[in-house]
């Protein structure tokens, strides 16, 4: 595997208990990832509130690649760890780790 093609990971604590953080990294109104260069495909995988994957295309231009993008949300302290592991040929290359935030 080249570097590449290594998942982007990104380990945040949310203070918002999991079912709050899962419902709001769930909704696509209220989604803190995607910025239009990542077009979510079909849900491939659900065990609310711990667990969410889609299939997705990212769009750079003329250029598209498929892969996934997978959230694990659990409790630690009176808050949540989220994980988003996005697994995308090429996506280490795409720039800064994306933020997670709850909006209030």
């Amino acid at each position: 595997m080249s570097d590449n093609d290594r998942p982007i990971e990104v380990d945040e604590y949310i203070e918002a208990p999991p079912s709050e953080a899962f419902e709001y990294l769930t909704d696509p109104e209220r989604r803190a990832f995607g910025d239009g260069q990542i077009e979510l495909g079909d849900e491939i995988e659900r065990d609310a509130p711990s667990r969410i994957a889609w299939q997705v295309t990212t769009v750079d231009g003329e250029s598209q690649r498929n892969g996934t993008v997978e959230i694990e949300v659990a409790p630690e302290g009176t808050g949540s760890r989220v994980r988003v592991i996005h697994e995308i040929a090429g996506a280490a290359s795409r720039g800064p780790r994306a933020e997670l935030a709850l909006a209030s």
